[in-house]
């Protein structure tokens, strides 16, 4: 004998039903929520409201709204971003974004560098000096030093005799003579 499974309306069943109303359930709830729906009336009552609310949900769209609307509102609750772009951060975008712009501009920097190098290269002297042009240089060299050794000399002379003598010691042994005159006639 076979026996009949009462099927009876509880969460679980619920569920089933409203998977199936919305066309959500697998093939083996919506099998038992419609042999439940034959046989017990509360569960086919149930599946068809559901069902009824489905096709109504199905019917409604989104509303549109204009442009301008959704600006205006994007425009009052969002504050808007502060532009903080630069010149150089825009130079960079502009020269690594584009790989074309990048190698040309890499191009244009190895050309300038190898002008720059080529343009500017060292001078090389090939001239040979002969030894009269060298000895009558090394003589007027020693000349030269000779003269600016002699004005040393008679620089430091001046500066012991003249300066050091005369203008500092002199004044420092009076005011060293007033202070021990001064000294020796409070002792007394």
């Amino acid at each position: 004998m076979v026996s009949k499974k009462s099927y009876e309306l509880n969460e679980e069943m619920l569920n089933k039903i409203i998977s199936v109303a919305y066309g959500d359930a697998t093939l083996k709830d919506e099998f038992i929520v419609l042999r439940a729906a034959k046989q017990n009336p509360e569960i086919s009552k149930a599946l068809n409201s559901y069902k009824q609310t489905a096709k109504e949900v199905n019917v409604l769209r989104e509303e549109e709204y204009s442009d301008d609307l959704l600006r205006n509102v994007v425009r009052k609750n969002f504050p808007a971003l502060k532009n903080a772009t630069s010149f150089l951060f825009d130079f960079y975008s502009m020269v690594f974004s584009r790989p074309i712009i990048s190698a040309l501009t890499t191009i244009i920097l190895i050309i300038t560098i190898v002008t720059t190098l080529i343009i500017n290269k060292p001078v090389q002297y090939n001239y040979k000096y002969s030894e009269t042009e060298i000895i009558n240089a090394d003589k007027q060299a020693r000349q030269a030093l000779a003269i600016v050794g002699r004005f040393f000399k008679q620089t430091q002379s001046t500066l012991e005799n003249e300066i050091m003598g005369e203008r500092v010691a002199k004044p420092i042994n009076e005011g060293i003579g007033i202070v021990n005159n001064i000294l020796e006639g409070e002792t007394k």
